[in-house]
């Protein structure tokens, strides 16, 4: 009967670095492949006139990264907290397709950075899922086990 360690993570913080990444280079990706096709990526209002290479790095790494580590830190007081950072998340990033829609002079302009955000949030979601869930699994799994030696 030795101590069992209890970790209060809600994720690992490793996700959100990998997820952060592949966000950057699957949006990067899709900025060139719309270039070649022919997008200008260039706004007439909105939040931004011009979008290259070195905004879609910065403007998916920093909050990612940033966000990401608060979360961590949150979750790890209030486990529940993960859950509705990753749908507020995804809803922040769904409703600012609009965005582009709006005010993009090409239609290729506009589905690529639609494409670009749906995939921001995909990785978002996958970057703070629970994770330690399956942990949680696996522990109902060998207390069962042990009760049914017991018994």
């Amino acid at each position: 009967m030795g101590a069992e360690m209890k970790y209060k993570m809600p994720f690992n913080y490793v996700q959100v670095i990998i997820a952060t990444f592949g966000a950057v280079v699957m949006s990067v990706f899709v900025l060139l492949v719309s270039e070649a096709a022919g997008a200008s990526m260039k706004f007439t209002g909105g939040m931004f006139q011009n979008v290259d290479f070195i905004h879609v790095v910065r403007f998916i790494a920093l909050p990612f990264l940033i966000l990401g580590f608060l979360t961590f830190l949150i979750g790890r007081a209030r486990p529940g907290f993960t859950k509705i950072a990753q749908w507020v998340g995804v809803v922040v990033v769904v409703v600012s397709i609009i965005n582009p829609i709006m005010f993009a002079p090409d239609l290729a302009s506009a589905l690529g950075m639609s494409l670009i955000l749906l995939i921001v949030g995909a990785s978002w979601y996958i970057a703070v899922n629970n994770s330690n869930h399956i942990s949680r699994q696996s522990k109902l799994v060998r207390l069962q086990t042990k009760q049914d030696a017991l018994a």
